[in-house]
């Protein structure tokens, strides 16, 4: 089982969710730290610092993170509505 960290934008993130879709995501995080062979969803045309980052759908939610599979650890970034994500990488 990988171990689950996460970073203060996930927090700010998860906190501004409805209390179901917050649990929902939590038990797929769970899921996920339980099964590390679904982790393979990169994010394309990330900026440098970003490199690596993956995503996971949970309905119209993503969620992004890094894996460190040698630390079998689990980085969470944030939580967002599929609307907006990728707002935080593209400005258009």
């Amino acid at each position: 089982m990988y171990q689950i960290k996460t970073i203060p934008t996930f927090d700010k993130d998860l906190k501004k969710l409805d209390h179901q879709v917050a649990k929902r995501i939590i038990k797929k995080v769970e899921l996920l730290a339980e099964n590390p062979k679904l982790l393979r969803y990169p994010v394309k045309y990330l900026p440098e610092d970003l490199k690596g980052l993956q995503k996971y759908r949970i309905g119209d939610w993503r969620i992004l993170f890094w894996v460190d599979h040698q630390k079998q650890e689990i980085v969470l970034y944030g939580v967002e509505h599929r609307k907006s994500i990728y707002t935080r990488f593209y400005k258009l």
